[in-house]
């Protein structure tokens, strides 16, 4: 299939149905303070789960916040090489720079409610995304928007595939695994992934990216991808997905319960 069929992609980590699994497990995990102060400052209804991709849907009315969902630092590059992550992040701001602005707003009591209740759908939205790995992770190649694949004799490239299609296809081949994943992990696991700092978290994600989502890519362009890759993906996406989930609502209840 020709590369020229490729459709053009907008990086969405996870797609709705990923946001939506994280908001919800991040529902389960505030605290009573915190959970109560989300629904104050949303209101009209409105909760995690159903605000969850509003930035991807206002992002063609702020193209200022088109860098704020990802940050492409290169496979190549580790924690210990002495370059921070800094050094990748564009002027305009990139995601793990923007997840502590929005924390900062969030916390602000001098801001009115609707400045705190976007900062709240953007924390929500952006800590999501900094757990995709090819949000995180990339080969100069935009996040794999320029790598092309061919996934179930569709022509499309690396990226949307980790934003959407392999999360579907892992769900639909488990019936029950969406519910659990709903549930969010166990005590211990949550009190293990709940460690560290926005920094740990970003180059977890881009080690999975640089040992799951490229490491098994096949050399030939454009790769032929198919069940083999998706079960060598599915338990990472599975546990981005927690950690994800976990870590906001540790965030959010840093910022609302105290």
């Amino acid at each position: 299939m020709p590369v020229a069929l490729l459709l053009p992609a907008i990086a969405c980590g996870w797609g709705q149905e990923g946001h939506r699994l994280i908001a919800a497990i991040a529902a389960r995990n505030l605290k009573p303070a915190a959970a109560a102060k989300v629904r104050e400052l949303l209101g009209g209804g409105e909760t995690l789960e159903s605000i969850s991709s509003w930035a991807d849907q206002v992002r063609p009315q702020r193209p200022e916040t088109s860098t704020w969902h990802y940050i492409n630092i290169p496979i190549t590059e580790s924690r210990t090489s002495g370059r921070g992550w800094q050094e990748y992040c564009p002027e305009a701001g990139c995601a793990p720079g923007i997840i502590g602005e929005m924390m900062r707003r969030l916390r602000d009591a001098n801001l009115d409610r609707a400045q705190r209740a976007e900062a709240l759908k953007f924390l929500v939205h952006f800590t999501s995304d900094l757990h995709q790995p090819l949000h995180s992770g990339d080969m100069g190649d935009k996040g794999g928007n320029e790598v092309a694949v061919v996934y179930k004799d569709r022509a499309t490239n690396l990226h949307s595939i980790w934003d959407t299609a392999l999360l579907m296809d892992w769900l639909a081949a488990r019936p029950a695994e969406k519910a659990r994943l709903e549930q969010g992990p166990g005590f211990w696991a949550r009190r293990s992934m709940s460690k560290g700092s926005v920094e740990d978290w970003l180059w977890e994600a881009h080690d999975v990216a640089r040992d799951v989502a490229y490491r098994n890519l096949p050399e030939a362009r454009p790769a032929q991808l198919g069940g083999a890759y998706l079960e060598a993906a599915g338990p990472s996406i599975r546990r981005q997905l927690e950690r994800a989930g976990v870590r906001l609502a540790r965030l959010l209840n840093e910022a609302l319960a105290e």
